[in-house]
């Protein structure tokens, strides 16, 4: 599986003129006679040798970065964005896989006085929404690793000519964050090695002792580019069949100081695959619609074929974990009729109504999910690769594709419940234990390890789409539900509530942003955000005026008692609230960048 490294180490070079970007190796020596020039002022990159024209370091200001991110057009002109810090968090296979803690962006552009006072505000606009996405948890990458594809993967289709490319060549699109950054410098030719892919969601891992043997337990969860965003804005499946908050999880095992024996099991949750929506509109949980004009049944044909093709023709089980009954029975339903209509061979469906099933803190009730998977975990199985022991070798034949409406909480829990029936299993193909009925609880170091591993990824994958960390974590954390954690998640919900309604379109215009979805055009400015601006005045008004009727109604409590100048004004400030309430969809923060 070795490829081109990436460069470890670089010298940002800072000149009024240019930049200049040269590899250092990680003891600060030169690591390539090869660097990347770039004009400042025209924006053209390209590669130059130290031979034809040494940098000009005495008259540069010099930073050490630990990667190129990319470059992106911006209303003053294009800029630079770089990783100025980062922290190594793990090792996989050998190499050292790390997490950017800090980017940093840099204007071509020295000033921007050329710009009209429209013009340089949207400039510092569209600045404050890169730093949003720069500043979100969960950015990795390895210099000599490729993160983005699966062991199994990597081991299917490992040709010589595969092992030959970049890191970046060889990516899987669905999981380079930063592919479109990257785009004005992949087309430079030998720039490839200063192309570094940038992985979002999680990647944990610990050493554990079992029986003397030192093994490394990983857990890595790669959040898709498409369709990508926030809770209540990016929903269902999109028209090419992706779906929205798409994951693909892998629990690894790979014994310490063996890089040729390692075993690994994948799973994938997304979005439930139809055309639907749930807007936020200030009620607590906004009702999810259906359109009757949507082809549903081509939606969800076109997200499995397309999961086929990917999966190399693995059989998938869809586990519904929505509730029967309410709200979530309208999607949650289509799902299962669709399902049934399309009549995919290669897809099995599967309701469990979690909430019904583990009310009232029975978590020991997903015992009965695990009874109605058992058929299918054995079939499916798990990937192993082990050089010295070639009887070991198997490959994993199925998926399971979990979901419930945010595919966070409920489908972290059974996620991990899934993936700590099938560890044992793995640790004896790879000879660490000597019967594949030992229980992982049965060893306090691994039980440890392995609850944290999903209980972090679950927090990580939460915050990125909810804002906040998971709910019911005490379960995956501790392995059993508890009355502090009941309390957590009360306030994870209510913080939930306040970002998801006053934050996220925000934060969904940022990550349009860095992943292209809309670009600028200094020229076209959008529209929709200085409409917003006079919508803002509007919605101001009326959060005065009930502000100014709920102030009114206390002062004549407490100080004036008069009854009927009380109530006066809480009648005005129940009709303002009632306005905002029944306008909710007005009040909300939403995206203004449409795409292109």
């Amino acid at each position: 599986m070795q490829n081109p490294p990436a460069f470890e180490r670089h010298n940002l070079y800072i000149l009024p003129e240019k930049f200049f970007i040269e590899p250092r190796d990680r003891d600060g020596g030169l690591a390539s006679s090869k660097y990347i020039e770039i004009d400042r002022i025209s924006g053209n990159i390209r590669i130059r040798d130290q031979n034809e024209e040494r940098i000009r370091m005495a008259e540069a200001e010099i930073r050490v970065i630990f990667g190129v991110i990319g470059t992106v057009q911006l209303v003053a002109g294009p800029v630079l964005i770089v990783i100025t810090r980062a922290r190594q968090v793990g090792n996989l296979l050998g190499q050292q896989i790390w997490q950017m803690e800090a980017a940093e962006v840099f204007s071509y552009r020295r000033t921007t006085a050329h710009l009209t006072e429209k013009q340089a505000w949207y400039e510092r606009h569209f600045q404050e929404l890169l730093a949003l996405v720069l500043s979100s948890p969960g950015f990795y990458f390895g210099y000599n690793i490729d993160l983005t594809r699966s062991l199994q993967w990597l081991n299917e289709n490992s040709t010589e000519a595969f092992r030959e490319l970049s890191l970046i060549e060889r990516a899987d699109p669905r999981f380079v964050w930063n592919g479109y950054l990257l785009e004005q410098l992949r087309s430079i030719k030998e720039a490839a090695p200063f192309c570094l892919p940038l992985v979002h969601g999680f990647f944990g891992s610990q050493r554990v002792n079992i029986g003397g043997q030192a093994i490394w337990l990983t857990l890595i969860s790669r959040r898709s580019i498409h369709s990508a965003g926030v809770r209540f804005y990016r929903r269902g499946v999109n028209i090419d069949g992706h779906p929205a908050n798409f994951v693909e999880s892998e629990q690894i095992v790979q014994p310490a100081g063996a890089p040729t024996a390692y075993s690994s099991f994948v799973e994938l949750r997304g979005s439930i695959p139809l055309i639907w929506s749930q807007r936020p509109n200030l009620r607590w949980q906004p009702c999810p619609l259906l359109k009757p004009a949507d082809d549903q049944l081509m939606a969800y044909v076109k997200h499995f074929q397309r999961q086929h093709d990917i999966y190399n023709g693995q059989k998938q089980v869809i586990v519904n974990l929505v509730n029967q009954k309410g709200r979530e029975k309208k999607v949650g339903g289509e799902l299962e009729r669709v399902a049934l209509q399309a009549n995919l061979g290669y897809v099995r469906y599967h309701a469990f109504d979690f909430h019904r099933e583990c009310g009232a803190m029975q978590w020991e009730r997903l015992s009965i999910l695990r009874e109605q998977l058992s058929k299918e975990i054995e079939e499916f199985g798990f990937f192993t690769s082990s050089a010295t022991n070639p009887a070991a070798n198997r490959v994993q034949k199925g998926l399971f594709r979990s979901n419930c409406m945010d595919c966070l909480d409920r489908t972290n829990v059974v996620q991990s419940m899934l993936a700590r029936t099938v560890l044992p299993a793995q640790l004896f193909s790879l000879g660490i234990i000597n019967s594949p009925s030992f229980e992982v609880q049965h060893n306090v170091e691994l039980e440890a390890a392995f609850k944290n591993l999903w209980a972090d990824n679950g927090d990580q994958c939460s915050k990125q789409y909810a804002g906040t960390g998971a709910l019911k974590s005490d379960y995956t954390r501790l392995g059993r539900r508890t009355y502090m954690g009941a309390v957590n998640d009360g306030v994870n919900s209510i913080t939930r509530y306040f970002r998801n309604n006053f934050a996220d379109g925000q934060r969904q215009d940022a990550i349009d942003l860095f992943l292209g979805n809309f670009r600028v055009e200094s020229t076209n400015l959008p529209v929709s955000i200085e409409a917003s601006l006079f919508s803002l005045n509007q919605q101001g008004i009326a959060l005065l005026a009930a502000a100014v009727a709920m102030s009114m109604t206390v002062l004549c409590i407490l100080v004036a008692e008069n009854a009927s100048a009380t109530l006066f004004w809480m009648f005005v400030f129940c009709l303002c609230m009632a306005f905002i309430v029944l306008n909710g969809e007005d009040f909300v923060n939403t995206p203004k960048l449409k795409k292109d």
